[in-house]
């Protein structure tokens, strides 16, 4: 399992000043020491997005979104913590160098290197080289413009066996690395290596975080023989059920209309995005997988597969359905004009008979029925029998009973049945589990902690040299009653100048509560009275509540002289902290 050095990340983040890189994303106004901005996160007309340069964390009175840079452009990228932190480095010019469980470093820093490389070298050649001249000509019969070449960096690979070996020479990259990348076959006729991508156009393949993985080589001369495409193999950066085309460009753009629009091929999404639809993936030409389904589900709410009109496609788009539905996304499937993909439609009919297709683009299991009742008569028993078969199959993807609940309404009035007939054949089959939710994957919700323990962190981090006896040697752990606030306790009794940088990844709620502590208005510390007095009281009233639950417990268990003794403890914590000090001791 790969992994990153905590020296590496703390690198990173102290290379990325929080400003700047918010700054990048959101027009900020200074104020005071701080900035401000309109939340991205929220819809607000106030700004209260704050970022707090000398303590590099942002953080959000409205809708309490807050942490430090990575976790920012997690949160605003849509991207798990691994890919904002190769973004991250990527801005600061740093190498992001992996490790393998066993302490050994991975060769996935030579395999982008190799990839990005190679994607330039392809560049060039058709740009710049006669050998391209057959790229460049068939790239202008399309009438793709050319920013939108540079954008995707199409490239050329020669009619040659050996256009790399020489570039891996001078680039010192072995052949036996060359072939792990997927790019070189060894011959089998003996000794030597040779290109596995020649007299083709070379479409690079992009993960979320812009890096090149792969590559889609696509012939351009109908008199040459193979496949039409032929992509990367797999490789330790390329798998093709988690690849989809264009989704460095696309990720920004779903998650904003929190809709994706799907396309089948390369040259679909990139004729798509050149129009100005830029919430678009294409599938690599491959059976859309629950990887795809997830990777999508990050961004966006509904997919919308734009596949092409003939059986093959029908066929795929019902497949595709059910790997998003049971992710639970809404799907809804379009059709285009006989003959039509996106790209041949936007060329002839401009951008907007796509987009007219997309709006009237009809739910999975609305186009299921619509599929079958050109093979079926649903007029018989038996046609009736198999579609509904097929229906329910669909429904019984759908994890969320909401979801779940709404398809069952919608077959039974357009199948004309009972809803209580389809949920008894669907009960007469075994139920699908709903997916587990990963961390990344969980949904946030707001979590309300308690205000005088949020409020003793606060202490502690401002006031430490006061609060900080108060707190190490008089209160339990146990006595916090939040998860949350214990964990960012134990973290600031550890060393509160190194809190940040010891947050739990896993844990985003522990992360905004420690932006929250620091951002938050300077009434809220318990400035009315000193520190260590306004400590003391919390952590009296901390004992109060747990002696209280332990002398309820006690006296139903008829433990009446251990439950006096507890009595005796709270008349102490009534008179003051000098009448209670001694027996609070942790």
């Amino acid at each position: 399992m790969k992994q990153i050095p905590r020296e590496t990340i703390d690198e990173i983040r102290s290379r990325n000043d929080i400003a700047d890189v918010i700054g990048s994303y959101l027009p900020l106004k200074n104020a005071g020491g701080r900035f401000k901005a309109l939340c991205p996160f929220h819809k607000e007309k106030t700004p209260s997005f704050t970022i707090s340069p000398d303590r590099q964390i942002y953080h959000c009175f409205g809708c309490d979104a807050g942490g430090d840079v990575i976790r920012f452009v997690q949160e605003y990228e849509k991207v798990d913590f691994m890919v904002a932190l190769q973004m991250l480095a990527d801005r600061a010019g740093m190498e992001l160098n992996f490790e393998d469980g066993d302490g050994q470093r991975s060769n996935k820093r030579e395999l982008f290197q190799i990839h990005a490389g190679v994607s330039l070298l392809y560049h060039r050649i058709l740009l710049e080289h006669a050998e391209g001249e057959a790229g460049r000509a068939y790239l202008a019969s399309r009438g793709l413009r050319p920013e939108t070449v540079e954008a995707f960096r199409i490239g050329f690979a020669p009619d040659r066996f050996d256009a790399l070996e020489k570039w891996a020479q001078q680039k010192k990259f072995s052949f036996e690395l060359m072939e792990q990348a997927g790019l070189m076959i060894k011959s089998d006729k003996g000794k030597g290596y040779y290109d596995r991508f020649r007299k083709r156009l070379m479409f690079p393949i992009l993960d979320e975080a812009g890096r090149t993985i792969g590559f889609s080589g696509r012939l351009i001369d109908p008199a040459d023989h193979g496949g039409k495409y032929v992509n990367s193999p797999e490789t330790p950066l390329f798998r093709k059920s988690r690849v989809l085309f264009g989704i460095d460009k696309a990720r920004r753009a779903m998650a904003d209309k929190r809709t994706a629009i799907v396309v089948e091929g390369q040259l679909d999404a990139i004729r798509c995005h050149e129009a100005g639809i830029t919430n678009v993936v294409a599938s690599q030409g491959t059976a859309l997988t629950p990887d795809h389904a997830r990777m999508v589900r990050r961004y966006a709410d509904e997919v919308i597969l734009v596949l092409d009109a003939d059986a093959a496609g029908q066929k795929a788009a019902l497949r595709s359905s059910e790997a998003f539905i049971a992710e639970e996304l809404s799907v809804r499937v379009a059709s285009l004009p006989a003959g039509e993909d996106p790209d041949s439609l936007i060329l002839k009919q401009g951008p907007e008979a796509l987009l007219a297709c997309v709006k009237s683009a009809v739910s999975a299991l609305d186009f299921l029925i619509d599929c079958s009742a050109h093979t079926e008569n649903l007029e018989t028993e038996a046609g009736l029998m198999r579609t509904a078969r097929s229906v329910q199959g669909l429904i019984a993807q759908a994890p969320g009973a909401v979801q779940r609940d709404r398809l069952v309404q919608h077959a039974a009035s357009r199948l004309g049945l009972s809803e209580a007939a389809l949920r008894r054949d669907m009960a007469r089959k075994s139920a699908r589990p709903a997916p587990a939710q990963t961390p990344e994957e969980a949904p946030v919700a707001p979590v309300k902690h308690p205000d005088d323990e949020v409020a003793l962190l606060q202490m502690i981090f401002f006031h430490p040299e006061e609060v900080f006896p108060v707190v190490a040697d008089h209160l339990p752990m146990g006595h916090l009653s939040d998860p949350d606030c214990r964990v960012l306790m134990e973290l600031l009794l550890d060393d509160p100048a190194e809190m940040m940088n010891n947050l739990p990844e896993d844990r985003p709620e522990v992360q905004r509560l420690a932006v929250r502590i620091q951002m938050a208005d300077t009434k809220l510390r318990g400035t009315d009275v000193p520190p260590v007095r306004a400590a003391q009281d919390i952590v009296m009233g901390l004992w109060r509540q747990a002696l209280t639950a332990n002398r309820k417990g006690l006296s139903a268990a008829g433990r009446v002289e251990e439950s006096g003794a507890i009595t005796a403890q709270l008349q102490c914590l009534k008179k003051g902290w000098e009448h209670a000090v001694d027996f609070m001791v942790v």
